[in-house]
């Protein structure tokens, strides 16, 4: 039975893939062109989030017997790291790169 199966008409296999001729993909329809896609890019991306301020130690946090390491010392070494910290996420995030506009900022604060 299987013999008679192979011998009869073949039906043709239906091509898998188009003609050379015709293009798989119309990209011209379907992505944006190039300068479009730079616009994108500059307004989509994220901006880099602003350090966070040292937490303030509560008074109940110092003992009050002249820690070498008391903790408003760390507390000062940290919020003087933030400022830095601070001072160069505004110079990032500045589009003209003007440090006396940073600097600006920086005396109001």
């Amino acid at each position: 039975m299987l013999g008679a199966v192979l011998r009869g008409p073949v039906s043709p296999i239906p091509p898998l893939f188009p003609a050379p001729g015709r293009p798989l993909i119309h990209l011209s329809r379907r992505l944006p062109t190039a300068p479009a896609m730079a616009d994108a890019k500059k307004t989509d991306a994220p901006a880099t989030p602003a350090p966070e301020p040292p937490e303030k130690p509560l008074p109940g946090d110092c003992c009050g017997s002249g820690c070498v390491r008391c903790v408003w010392d760390i507390y000062y070494d940290e919020l003087q790291d933030y400022k830095e910290a601070l001072a160069a996420h505004a110079a990032a995030a500045d589009p003209s790169g003007d440090k006396a506009s940073a600097d600006e900022k920086k005396t109001e604060s």
